[in-house]
């Protein structure tokens, strides 16, 4: 055994050729009732003679089942808290000989509980006023914009000018080609090449041009690029905002009128930052449960944390058009980065199991039901079939865990002694009402 420092174990076994020769036999009559070997008839092909000809599969087979049962069985013996499955090493198998092999693998800490109740932690019942409405209302009114023509003019600042866009492909540049985009003349959203050779054109007048993309530009393809444009003007419009009416409200949603709306908009807002401050104020008190208590992390719950983090980090890439497998990255200088991270996180993991245990907190089979159907739907499946499906892979029970221990962070949570929150810590204001282009949440991670 290794030191109770950490989690790192390791069992040695000796297993009696005699009882592997039960297993050898077993292994050697399923084989001859399937074996066709020149000579002899299905079935009847002799034992010694199927048992030469297929020895290394036998083997695998014998090993496959004996390994596990053997290894598990002391596991059971031991009471031993095993994290996924042991490593094998100086495996010793020959005919005659007693099978020898050595395990190593990682138990689970004991926790001794430290205080987890009435934990202080800031947090302060979030706000919303009327300018907070007024500014989601002005920005549905924007989602929901309409444009008119308007007779043709000399283009100045803050008019909207709808566009013919022509470059040609550079060496490392995309070609842009498109027959109307609108732009507002002056705008800080405007790259100022544009505005600065659009400025007093005419709908039906033209221009060549050179704009200088920036460094941190939303287009990878583009960003840091100068791309040649030839751009006509083809017309002069205004922006007509929709009016603060029942009409509206109902457009984007709401169930009846301008009221109705205006209360879905402040409740919308009061939700996202009650859930941005209690999801901050449960990250201290996960900081506070985590500095109170010391034990031994298993170092492969640790490695498999630093992969699920990595590859959080290449799905956001992904998500902002950039490929990582081109990023020239230094795979152990990043793994290394994640590991204080990681570490924090499965410590976090395992004392809320330890808690959840203490306090008897659970997960129904109801409260899977959500997480099931929203699979089935996914997968175009029956709920029966993905409930089936994802109890094989296991992937019902990290999602029942998970669950588990968001119940249990809610709980104390609830249990925590809370102060005022420093004006700093406040957090902004930015849902997307419900309905509206946009939505409000972020799919939940399961890890």
């Amino acid at each position: 055994m290794a030191s109770e420092e950490t989690c790192k174990r390791e069992l040695e076994f000796t297993v009696d050729w005699a009882d592997v020769e039960k297993e050898v036999t077993t292994i050697v009559d399923g084989y001859r009732k399937q074996a066709r070997l020149p000579g002899f008839r299905p079935g009847k092909a002799p034992a010694p003679v199927v048992r030469a000809r297929f020895w290394n599969d036998i083997k695998e087979e014998v090993l496959k089942g004996l390994l596990p049962r053997v290894f598990w069985g002391k596991v059971k013996e031991d009471d031993l808290k095993v994290v996924g499955s042991p490593d094998v090493a100086d495996l010793h198998f020959e005919t005659g000989e007693p099978v020898k092999f050595r395990t190593s693998f990682d138990v689970f800490p004991d926790i001794e509980l430290q205080e987890f109740r009435r934990i202080e932690v800031p947090y302060s019942e979030p706000q919303v006023t009327d300018d907070d409405v007024n500014q989601e209302l002005e920005r549905l009114r924007e989602q929901h914009v309409s444009y008119r023509n308007l007779d043709p003019r000399p283009l100045a600042d803050g008019d909207i000018a709808v566009l013919k866009l022509q470059s040609e492909p550079g060496p490392d540049t995309p070609r842009v080609d498109q027959d109307e985009v609108m732009i507002t003349i002056g705008d800080e959203a405007t790259l100022p090449e544009f505005s600065e050779n659009l400025r007093g054109k005419s709908p039906g007048d033209s221009a060549d041009f050179e704009v200088h993309y920036p460094d941190d530009f939303n287009s990878e393809q583009l960003a840091g690029k100068t791309v040649p444009f030839h751009a006509e003007v083809l017309s002069l419009r205004a922006k007509e905002l929709p009016e603060l009416d029942d009409d509206f409200a109902q457009d984007v949603g709401a169930n009846s009128s301008i009221e109705d709306l205006t209360n879905q908009i402040r409740e919308a807002i009061g939700t996202h930052r009650r859930q941005m401050a209690s999801g901050k104020a449960k990250e201290k008190l996960l900081d506070v449960l985590v500095e109170r208590h010391t034990f031994p992390v298993p170092e492969s719950l640790i490695e498999q944390r630093i992969i699920s983090r990595t590859e959080r980090q290449f799905r956001a890439l992904a998500e902002q058009g950039i490929d990582p497998s081109k990023l020239n990255l230094d795979w152990r200088k990043l793994s290394e980065s994640e590991r204080p991270g990681a570490e924090r996180d499965v410590r976090a993991g395992l004392i809320l199991e330890r808690i959840a245990d203490a306090e008897d907190i659970q997960v129904g089979s109801d409260e899977l039901d959500k997480p099931i159907e929203q699979y089935a739907v996914q997968k175009k499946k029956s709920t029966a079939e993905a409930r089936q499906e994802l109890a094989e892979n296991g992937t019902l029970d990290r999602v029942r865990s998970q669950m588990r221990n968001e119940k249990t962070l809610d709980f104390l949570f609830d249990e925590a002694q809370k102060v005022d929150a420093p004006a700093a810590e406040e957090p902004e204001s930015a849902p997307q009402l419900e309905g509206a282009d946009e939505g409000l949440g972020d799919e939940a991670a399961n890890e």
